[in-house]
């Protein structure tokens, strides 16, 4: 009797530890994939040459796919072209078994 006790606490004690690991590894999943998301606009743009239909497109598709994007210009020229503009992605960060539900955010800078 004390063996079968022994061993579904165990098991409950495992199955605990799989849940907490799944849930780490989703919110990891969902920041990585908002990171390469980032890039992927970052690269967009700059290939682009910062072209203002192409960030708005890009917001548009960002929206499509659940995650809010801002882009500010940061500096101009001599001739009024946008040479550099801060990207920032606000995505979703959730791990339900902790009660964690929150957005963060990501940035980075079109050369």
């Amino acid at each position: 009797m004390k063996n079968i006790i022994t061993t579904y606490g165990i098991l409950l004690v495992l199955l605990c530890n799989i849940l907490i690991c799944v849930q780490l590894v989703t919110a990891s999943g969902q920041a990585a994939a908002a990171r390469e998301y980032k890039a992927d606009v970052i690269a967009e743009i700059e290939n682009s040459n910062f072209n203002p239909n192409v960030i708005e497109s890009c917001k548009r598709q960002a929206a499509t796919a659940g995650y809010t994007l801002d882009v500010h210009a940061c500096t101009y020229d001599e001739m009024g072209d946008i040479q550099t503009a801060e990207v920032i992605l606000e995505y979703s960060y959730a791990m339900p078994i902790f009660g964690i539900s929150d957005k963060k955010m990501t940035r980075g800078i079109a050369r």
